[in-house]
């Protein structure tokens, strides 16, 4: 008689504990569905594997995939070795937009927490509602009388944070602020599978088509091609006719 009370007991800690697992599940769906419907209304940016990422001659630097367009400028700061990416930078007129990947948990939304950081360390800094959501302002002092008016925005995705930091018009309005916002919304993340602790930059690989050499063989047809990133298709005439970035550094 005890040891049947025994088997049954047991039964019903092995189905409550399936019920559990199965509360769980659905909670954390329920949870991904919910934030899927209240994410902002925006273009992007988008994760590599988002179907509705826009196809075009994306420049490759690995975690991220870069889109030029016509009078825009780009600032790399390379390892000594040239294999990866210590600093990313984008400039448009007086205006300018560094952007990093960063690693973020899963089903966390990082950019809630990092703003609570900067809005708490930054001296004078203020959050309000931007094109990409909860957004943070405040002015850089650049030197004595002058000051620079920046924009920070955070765009959570599938374990990746992009973070763009908008500095000069564009982190106020007008014409500057719509050209970087709409560049802005076009970059492609590709957050890998590389173990990094929640905040640690993505790595940027270097592309050789930007090596100085090689973007002198390319204006010559010659040299490394680049690859649209969503048909692997060859573009390699885009540096020949050079409307993709107005300079690169």
């Amino acid at each position: 008689m005890f040891k049947k009370r025994d088997k049954n007991k047991a039964e019903d800690k092995e189905e409550l504990k399936e019920d559990k697992e199965e509360r769980e599940e659905r909670d954390i769906e329920e949870e991904e569905l919910e934030e899927s419907q209240e994410g902002p209304q925006r273009p992007g940016p988008y994760d590599v594997d988002d179907p509705d990422a826009p196809e075009g001659e994306y420049l490759d630097l690995g975690a991220l995939k870069i889109l030029g367009k016509p009078g825009l400028s780009m600032h790399l700061s390379p390892s000594p070795d040239r294999k990866s990416i210590v600093d990313l930078t984008f400039s448009y007129g007086s205006s300018s937009l560094k952007l990093t990947l960063l690693a973020s948990p899963r089903r966390v939304r990082f950019w809630e927490e990092l703003r609570g950081d900067i809005l708490s360390s930054q001296k004078g800094s203020r959050e309000a509602e931007g094109a990409f959501g909860p957004e943070i302002f405040f002015d850089t002092k650049v030197r004595e009388g002058v000051v620079i008016p920046t924009r920070i925005v955070g765009v959570d995705g599938p374990r990746w944070m992009l973070r763009g930091i908008f500095a000069g018009p564009a982190a106020t309005g007008g014409v500057e602020k719509e050209f970087l916002d709409s560049f802005f919304s076009t970059v492609i993340a590709d957050r890998g599978k590389e173990p990094l602790a929640p905040g640690d930059p993505v790595p940027l690989v270097f592309p050789p088509q930007l090596l100085p050499e090689n973007i002198a063989k390319a204006k010559a047809g010659e040299g490394p091609e680049m690859v649209d990133v969503k048909t692997k298709q060859s573009v390699q005439e885009t540096l020949q006719r050079g409307p993709m970035f107005t300079e690169i550094r």
